[in-house]
């Protein structure tokens, strides 16, 4: 007896519909097959029911795999495929498979009537998406990003996930070369987007950071040059991208320099941070558990954010107060011997150091500072300049200790001797030999930030050994 699957949802549409919307025409099956889910390519089919199409040349050798599953529709593209049918299936045949592919996302975004987030930025893009989730998921069925994983091959899972029992969408979007951020904003159609900060990042597609800063500034077209844009008014980068022709509503938040939503009264607590939002006339008292200057600005970006769909910064604030930050991104754990360990591997940039640097100046400022230090990827031809600069930040910060991993990390600690750093250097070709640099400092008189990409898989059993009994310090 074959097993009978469970669907959470209604049929999104039948093959005879899809083929009117998508210009398609049905060649084999049963025209009155529904399906509950889309993908764009078999590898990505889990259950029965499922729209496939075959966007990738390089997926028709593989369609047999669903073989498995009783009920699919297959969208493909005349020519590429040799029509030797599964008897189980449905087959659309289409003569232009991108043509196709967008009008079927076109019609399924117009379905939904929604608020749809779209959140980008250098850094904290994720954490500010985590948080507008969290603060939002009290009173409304949610949509989001799952963590970081923002590639464009989960752009359709994340779009087709909106169902009829979804009250708001989330998505963090990304730009690792000029267009992408364009792309992903035609997939979603956001009403509200938001730019975090712009720092150095991605200069390997982007070639430089002038065209990274443009490619950030994409998200003004995407939001049709209409509804809401939010952005970080201290930033003066994001003050380069143009305006002039935007006829949305502008919304800023900021700590120095005049904005809509403002923190001030910052201060640092055991647990994390404590500031009040100024909003007009209002000013709300906000305390979260998450340390840094920076998660000042995440916290009243999204603060920002969900106000534009009716949540008061009271009850914004109340939900902050529950958020825990996401794992390895500044969690601050007590480790072996008392030592203070800062855990920032969930990704290295320039920008996200100096943020952390400022951060581990406020709470282990009393104790000897050990930067743990990778290479930073994507950076082009710029790399080596770019690595020098971070060594040039570490001797300014008076870093006791500095440990580099890597071929390319090496020029930061080229960079830190060039810029005068008095401390000791050690420069690392492999897991083992960081292992033995940092082991002789983890005591109660030291703090260590690691800052290597959670990508550098070698480097992550260390990372696994100092979490081994740790103690919490506030996040």
């Amino acid at each position: 007896m074959k097993k009978l699957y469970k669907f959470n949802r209604r049929a999104i549409s039948n093959a005879e519909k899809i083929a009117k919307i998508i210009d398609g025409v049905i060649v084999s099956g049963d025209r009155y097959a529904e399906f509950f889910d889309v993908v764009n390519r078999p590898v990505f089919v889990k259950k029965p029911n499922t729209l496939v199409f075959l966007y990738y040349l390089a997926d028709i050798r593989i369609a047999r795999r669903l073989n498995r599953f009783e009920n699919c529709i297959v969208v493909y593209q005349e020519g590429s495929m040799v029509e030797n049918f599964l008897p189980h299936l449905t087959y659309i045949k289409v003569r232009d498979m991108w043509s196709s592919y967008w009008k079927f996302i076109d019609y399924y975004r117009s379905l939904w009537n929604i608020p749809l987030f779209a959140i980008t930025g250098t850094c904290g893009k994720t954490t500010t998406k985590e948080m507008i989730k969290h603060i939002l998921s009290s009173r409304m069925n949610v949509q989001a990003t799952y963590l970081s994983n923002n590639t464009t091959l989960s752009h359709l899972e994340y779009l087709v996930g909106i169902t009829e029992r979804t009250d708001v969408a989330v998505f963090e979007t990304p730009v690792s070369g000029p267009g992408l951020l364009a792309e992903t904003c035609r997939f979603f159609r956001p009403t509200i987007g938001m730019i975090t900060n712009i720092g150095v990042d991605h200069l390997l597609y982007c070639k430089t950071l002038d065209n990274y800063i443009q490619s950030k500034g994409e998200i003004v077209r995407g939001l049709n040059y209409e509804g809401t844009l939010i952005l970080n008014s201290d930033d003066d980068r994001i003050k380069k991208i143009p305006l002039k022709d935007y006829k949305g509503k502008l919304i800023y938040f900021g700590i120095e320099n005049q904005a809509d939503f403002v923190a001030t009264d910052i201060q640092y607590t055991n647990e994390g941070m404590q500031f009040v939002v100024q909003f007009q006339e209002l000013r709300v008292p906000v305390t979260i558990n998450e340390f840094g200057r920076h998660q000042v600005y995440n916290a009243l970006g999204a603060i920002a954010a969900v106000y534009q769909i009716g949540v008061s910064i009271t009850e914004a604030a109340k939900r902050l107060s529950t958020f825990h930050n996401i794992q390895s991104h500044l969690e601050v754990f007590e480790s072996f011997n008392g030592s203070m360990i800062i855990d920032d591997t969930w990704s290295s940039n320039p920008t996200s150091l100096e943020v952390a640097i400022e951060a581990w100046n406020n709470i282990g400022s009393k104790r000897r500072k050990v930067a743990l230090l990778g290479e930073m990827s994507l950076l082009g031809d710029k790399e080596v300049e770019i690595h020098q600069s971070v060594g040039k930040l570490i001797a300014e910060n008076n870093i006791d200790v500095l440990i580099t991993y890597g071929e390319l990390a090496k020029e930061i600690a080229t960079g830190a001797r060039m810029h005068g750093m008095n401390g000791v250097i050690h420069t690392c070709n492999d897991a083992a030999e960081v292992e033995n640099s940092v082991l002789p400092y983890l005591d109660n008189k030291s703090s260590v930030l690691l800052k290597v990409s959670m990508y550098d898989k070698s480097i992550t059993s260390l990372v696994t050994k100092l979490k081994k009994g740790r103690k919490n310090l506030g996040n």
